[in-house]
């Protein structure tokens, strides 16, 4: 009997084939003054009328440094690091992070209006359905200058 069950298992195993990860665009968050903002894509335009190729990528402005402080807080950057590997439910990040849900569905809601995070309802056999959370990018680069 026990040979079956460890038969079972590595035909299992090998179901699974492993996922070749993707290579995403990195996501830079920061404080950019409006002059900077329009020549950066200004010379991006150039780049793409030239035919040259240009870095993809997602870049969330902020031109107040107050605003920037204002979405990316310490405890929004200790969340995202929570979901920096693998789409994590609203309920298990509560628990992680040792706050109120409530809270953590706020804070999640207002990342995913930055998209920064993307959010997903599945099924939750037998149990209804859950919300998971996911990074937009899997790596974000927080930058300020002052």
């Amino acid at each position: 009997m026990k040979s079956s069950k460890a038969s079972l298992k590595r035909k299992s195993a090998s179901i699974l084939k492993p996922v070749p990860a993707r290579r995403a665009a990195p996501t830079r968050v920061g404080v950019e003054s409006m002059d900077n903002l329009f020549s950066r894509m200004k010379n991006t335009a150039r780049e793409v009328d030239r035919g040259n190729a240009v870095e993809p990528g997602f870049h969330l402005s902020f031109e107040d440094p107050a605003d920037f402080l204002e979405v990316i807080t310490p405890v929004r950057v200790r969340l995202l690091r929570e979901i920096s590997i693998e789409p994590v439910t609203l309920s298990a990040l509560a628990l992680v992070l040792a706050r109120d849900p409530s809270a953590v569905r706020r804070d999640v809601a207002l990342l995913e209006s930055q998209s920064l995070v993307t959010t997903s309802k599945v099924s939750n056999s037998g149990h209804g359905k859950c919300k998971m959370v996911r990074r937009v990018a899997t790596r974000i680069e927080l930058t300020a200058v002052v």
